[in-house]
């Protein structure tokens, strides 16, 4: 049970429409204008 909610929290957090990211960092990677799947980082 406790693994099942694991996996859906990673699935549900994987799955937003947006990727924010925290103050100075960029998305990069992903697919559509929101990153979807990509990561942050400093670089730009």
């Amino acid at each position: 049970l406790f693994t099942a909610m694991i996996i859906a929290f990673i699935t549900v957090t994987a799955s937003s429409s947006a990727l924010a990211c925290p103050k100075g960092q960029h998305p990069h990677g992903g697919t559509g204008s929101h990153h979807k799947g990509g990561w942050c980082s400093y670089e730009q």
